[in-house]
């Protein structure tokens, strides 16, 4: 009935602790992507744990965490959805608890506010196919799972949560995440995430209400490369903020011979160079 998708990249070390409680859970699944980690996750899961369904993916030098959940999801073969990171520890059976009071119409999140398991869901396949699943253009750390929660929510899609105590988090600290020179392409700290990946989500936000409609997968990963650039440009030349003007079509279908078209407009602050 449901299926635990989780990634690793070079958190092997989690994964040995947390991949056995995934698949003591009553009526899952467990898919584990292996993301580019160097450390053989494939390799041991296989070895150790059989009963995991493994996928590896070896073309991204960096780590994009929508991509490598939306591989999980695409290999998975049960009707609902369950992301949890490879950091996450069931301490309850989360599968049967989610098998008694299961509502295709729901979000399932966790009750407990840990910062770590901010990106722990459970939703229906159906739903998560409807919007698109993750947005792939986010690269880096964080901010995709906020995305799929506001665009399921754009759906209709009600919130609720899984039982307060079920799951908890191996505590880590910065140093463990994709940042700088770990990650090729992405945010140089996690003060830098927050902030420009906020933008690119409240932008991609604004544009998509006033079209109505998703953005095209061009349209986001060039508007995501654009805020990084922008940024990294500002910071070199000593500016405190950046402009990004974001052009849009009319597309008023009544009248085809209209050629007008919307900018948005905004300010970001920059952030600065800090080491995590």
């Amino acid at each position: 009935m449901l299926s635990i998708v989780t990634t690793c990249k070079s958190r092997l070390h989690h994964l040995q602790h947390t991949l056995p409680l995934m698949l003591r859970q009553s009526f899952a699944e467990v898919v584990v992507v292996d993301y580019g980690c160097g450390q053989g996750t494939a390799d041991w899961v296989v070895k150790n744990h059989p009963q995991a369904r493994v996928v590896k993916v070896d073309d991204d030098p960096g780590f994009c965490l929508a991509r490598a959940r939306n591989i999980g999801a695409a290999n998975s073969s049960h009707p609902f959805l369950c992301f949890a990171d490879a950091d996450t520890i069931f301490k309850g059976d989360v599968g049967g608890w989610f098998r008694r009071n299961a509502r295709e119409s729901t979000l399932y999140r966790c009750a407990d506010k840990v910062d770590e398991l901010d990106g722990f869901a459970i939703c229906s396949k159906a739903n998560f196919r409807r919007v698109g699943g993750y947005d792939e253009a986010i690269r880096g750390w964080g901010h995709e799972d906020t995305d799929l929660y506001e665009r399921l929510g754009m759906i209709g899609v009600a919130r609720s949560t899984v039982p307060e105590g079920a799951l908890d988090s191996i505590r880590h600290g910065n140093e463990e995440r994709q940042f700088g020179k770990n990650d090729p392409g992405g945010y140089q700290s996690r003060r830098e995430a927050s902030a420009l990946g906020e933008a690119y989500r409240l932008i991609k936000m604004d544009a998509m209400k006033l079209l109505g409609m998703e953005l095209a997968p061009e349209f986001r990963k060039k508007l995501f490369e654009q805020i990084l650039t922008l940024h990294g440009e500002a910071r070199n030349n000593g500016r405190d903020v950046f402009f990004i003007h974001v052009d849009l079509p009319f597309q008023d279908g009544r009248n085809v011979y209209s050629k007008a078209s919307r900018r948005l407009s905004y300010v970001v602050p920059v952030q600065p160079l800090v080491a995590e």
